[in-house]
Formats: structure tokens, sequence, C-alpha cells
């Protein structure tokens, strides 16, 4: 009797996994997938979506200031957590049975439970043996403890906590270098409490361009959200009225006292799968892969936060290696072009950045010409009073290959999707100032800045 034995075996059913056993069973193969806890992952369950949610409800408050400089009034606005919490939890529990019943769809087997490698070619997951002629390892991150002293303290939490209370902190302090902690700091600013962001870096989202660091800073700040740069937290105590945080900053050494201090510190989740099985070390930061989602042992893929340093845990870029990871081992020929993914914060305003920025273009070799188009000075965003919106591109001179575009401004997330197919397409600068945006929209700004970078704009100064 022939052995049964899938094409595929996924191991793990979130933002990456998920899709790439959907495409591999697109292909005609045999697929499996593996989830020990839901469906969906991190971004579905507990991150993106959930904290989405709350951005979205934050900004409704926010917005509420803009309404009243169009004449509207608003009285006795109240804010209710526990209705936003059941709301949301609806919401996920509705799209993870989406995703159950799309894998199904699709001829996906669904395996409940943690898979481990026995060796090459077969995994164990409920005592049960499975063989496989791939594996795609899509395990995602884990939280980390942080090493401060006092670290280990119950106060001293991750953003599940925020899920799962029914009251939020009246006083917080945020802690590290991930972006996320910024749209925490505004949706808990919003919703009554006091937020402290404290960072190790220079600025906050110290990778991006000043243009765009600098405006979010002044927001963040004229909200009422104190920011620490070169912040290390120095010990911890616990005592009657609350977490005594000793902070060292660019500013110098402060106590803060706060109800809680959240962190959101990931590692790759390489423990207990049973990897040293099949040659693959269970103690590197991530697993390195090239961009064709190889691990360098045969048959054996791996996807998403796995493969990525915590800056890069997006959602998206999850996505797109499954799909690469799912065709290849099915026999296709597919790789991925890290210059199309973005790096988006659903902060208000929003910052969605594709590409290089001008000081990476400029390390890389180029001759950099830089053009920029301020919100302020576009149709739409006087209407929206977008004051510290704008669109950065970064082009190579000689040829005009657009090598990076940087928005902050309301729809950035939305708009950063034009940049990516420009790049993907290889849309030159030139063709970029020509396309004819609808007006009034923000999407205007786009072509202006290019036209900036050529030293031709219409509507600057």
């Amino acid at each position: 009797m022939a052995e049964d034995i899938y094409d595929v075996v996924v191991l793990g059913g979130g933002a990456g996994g998920a899709p790439a056993a959907i495409r591999a069973a697109q292909l005609k193969g045999r697929v499996a997938i593996i989830e020990c806890e839901n469906l969906g992952g991190q971004c579905m369950n507990k991150g993106c979506i959930p904290f989405g949610h709350m951005m979205v409800a934050s900004n409704i408050l926010r917005s509420l200031s803009l309404g009243k400089e169009m004449g509207l009034t608003f009285n006795g606005i109240s804010k209710d957590y526990t209705i936003l919490k059941k709301r949301q939890d609806e919401l996920i529990s509705f799209m993870r049975e989406g995703v159950r019943g799309t894998l199904r769809k699709n001829g996906v087997e669904i395996f409940e439970g943690r898979g481990r490698i026995v060796e090459k070619g077969k995994l164990a997951v409920n005592g049960k043996i499975i063989s496989y002629k791939n594996i795609i390892l899509a395990t995602g991150a884990q939280w980390m403890q942080p090493g401060f002293e006092g670290g280990d303290l119950a106060e001293v939490v991750n953003s599940d906590y925020l899920l799962n209370t029914e009251k939020i902190p009246k006083k917080a302090l945020l802690f590290g270098r991930s972006p996320w902690l910024i749209e925490i700091a505004q949706f808990l600013n919003r919703f009554g409490s006091q937020a402290i962001i404290a960072t190790q870096d220079e600025t906050i989202l110290s990778g991006e361009t000043k243009t765009i660091t600098s405006r979010l800073r002044k927001v963040i700040k004229n909200e009422g959200i104190v920011i620490k740069t070169k912040a290390e937290i120095v010990s911890v105590s616990k005592k009657r009225d609350g977490l005594h945080v000793d902070l060292s900053s660019k500013d110098g050494g402060e106590t803060f006292v706060v109800d809680r201090i959240i962190t959101l510190e990931r590692g790759a989740s390489l423990k207990d799968l049973g990897l040293k099985k099949i040659n693959i070390k269970e103690d590197s930061q991530y697993l390195k892969v090239n961009n064709k989602m190889e691990t360098g042992i045969e048959g054996v893929y791996a996807i998403g936060d796995l493969t990525e340093p915590q800056p890069s845990h997006y959602s998206h870029l999850a996505f797109q290696k499954g799909i690469t990871a799912a065709e290849n081992a099915m026999g296709k020929d597919a790789a991925i072009n890290p210059r199309t993914f973005t790096r988006i914060l659903f902060t208000q305003p929003e910052v969605a950045c594709v590409g290089l920025t001008p000081k990476e273009a400029k390390n890389a070799g180029h001759d950099v010409v830089v053009g920029a188009a301020p919100f302020g000075m576009n149709p739409y965003g006087m209407i929206l009073s977008e004051d510290e919106g704008i669109v950065e591109v970064v082009a190579e001179k000689k040829y005009g290959e657009i090598l990076g575009v940087h928005f902050i401004g309301t729809a950035a997330s939305e708009m950063v999707g034009q940049a990516v197919l420009a790049i993907q397409t290889e849309v030159t600068i030139d063709e970029l100032s020509r396309v004819p945006f609808p007006h009034p929209t923000l999407s205007e700004s786009l072509a202006e800045a290019a036209a900036d970078a050529l030293g031709k704009p219409i509507y600057l100064p």
C-alpha cells in the first residue's frame, strides 16, 4: 500500500500560513495546515485587527475637533471600553471562521494541535504521524520578557493585556523600539489614560525620514503624550501607589509612577518544533531565507515573523512570503521583491512608507533627487485641515527610477498602494508626475511631489 503523503504541510495558520495553504491547494496539491491556537494568527486575533479597530474608535474621537471647526456640536460624548471590546471580539470571531471556511472550501485539511518534526519528511500532531514532501514553517513570533530590572513583575505587560482587561490603565509607560507602541499610546490617551512613550532610539520611527518623524512627533506631543528618547529603564519597584520606574533618557534621570509598563518585544518561535531533526538551529534570532523562502534545506520553506527581525513583522509581508513559498513548493519559480513592502503605522495621522529613504538611497550609491508635496497645499487636504500631512518621493536622477515614497496623513495606508504599484511596474518619476489623479483628492499630491522632484511643480511655491 502506497504511503499517505501530503504535497505541502503548513505549520502555523496565521497571516502567512493560511494563504500559503490555500495557494498550494489551488495548485492541485494535497495540503494540510496545523495550528495550535486560533486560525488567523497574531495579526487577526491579537494584533493588527483588534488594534486597528481600537484606532478607528480613537480616530473618530480625534475627528470631533474637525467637526467643531465645521460648525458641528457634540454633547455628552461617552467612551465605553467594554462595548468597544465586545464588538471587537465579535468581529474577530467572524473573521476567524471565515479563514476556516476558506481553507475547507479549498480542500485544505486542518489539524488543531501542536506540530513537531520527528524526522525529515515526517511530523507528529495529536499523536498522529503526518508525512510530507514539503513543509512551510509559519509559526510566527512569541513575546519576550524585557531584560530590565523588575521586568518580571505582573504589572509589566504586553498588548495582550489590553485585549483581556475590562478597564484600561490610568497611567502607562510604553517602552521599547516597536512603532506600534505609538498607536497604543494614542489610543490610551484618547480614552482617558496618561501615556508616556520611552524609546531607546534617537527618535520615534528612527528608520524613517526626518520629514515623517518630525511631523508625527509634533502631533504626538501636541496631544499631551510624553516622549522620552535614548531611554533605558534603570529599575522598577512596586509600591502602594503603583510602579515606580527609574528612567534615564536624553533629558536625564526621572522617576515615573505608573499603573502598567507595556512592552512589545517579540522573537521568532523556533523552539519545540523539532527543527534540529532537519538540521536547522533553534537558537537564532530568526530563520534566514532567500527571496524564494528557501531555508537551504531541501523541501523546507519558512515565512512570516519567523524569518524577520521585529521591525519587519508585517502581515502583508507574511502573506506575500506565504504565496511565494507555496508556489515554489509546488514546483513554480516565484520570488519576492523586498522593495515593494510597505511600513505602516495606523496612528492619526497615518504613516506609510515604501522603498528607500533619501539617506539609504545615497548610501546605496544612487544620484538622488527628492520631491515633496504638503497636504496643507492640497485642496482636499485644506478641507481636512491636514497641517502635518505630506508625501515625499525619492528617485534616481538620471533615469527617473522611483526608489522610495513616504507618506504621513489621512489615508496614507491606502495611497501607498499607488506607490507600490509604481515601483513594481517601474514607473518613472516623469510618468508619475503626469498621472491624472482625481480632484479633489489627497492622491493628487503624489503627482505633485514627483513634479517637485523634477523641478516643475505646479502649485508649490
